[in-house]
C-alpha cells in the first residue's frame, strides 16, 4: 500500500478516562456512533482484502479508503490535530514526546 494524499495527520484523542491516544490518518467521521479515522491508499486487490476498504474511488480500483482506527463516540472527550502550534495553532499536549507544548 502507498499512501495517495500524501503522509497521514496526526490526531489526538482524549478519552473519556483520562487516556490520550495519538494516532496518523488523513481525517475521520462519525459512522454508526464512532468515530473512524482513514487513510487514502494505492493498494492492489489482495492487499484490500487485509484491511478495512471503507470506500473505493470509481475511477481506480487500487485506490481506497481504509479505516485505521474505530473509536465509539462516547467514550471520546475530545478529538484535534495534533500539528505543531506554528503550523496550525492546533496542540498544546504535554502527554507525548514531540508534541508542542514540549519544544
Amino acid at each position: 500500500m502507498e499512501f495517495v494524499a500524501g503522509p497521514p495527520a496526526r490526531w489526538h484523542l482524549n478519552l473519556k478516562d483520562g487516556t490520550l491516544l495519538e494516532l496518523w490518518a488523513d481525517g475521520y467521521g462519525i459512522v454508526n456512533g464512532a468515530y473512524e479515522f482513514s487513510v487514502l491508499v494505492r493498494a492492489a486487490e489482495e492487499e484490500q482484502g487485509q484491511a478495512h476498504v471503507s470506500a473505493r474511488t470509481p475511477s481506480d480500483s487500487r485506490r481506497v479508503r481504509v479505516a485505521v482506527a474505530r473509536l465509539a463516540t462516547g467514550s471520546v472527550q475530545d478529538v484535534h490535530t495534533a500539528s505543531r502550534p506554528s503550523r496550525d495553532g492546533a496542540c498544546v499536549c504535554p502527554e507525548f514526546p514531540g508534541s508542542s507544548a514540549e519544544e
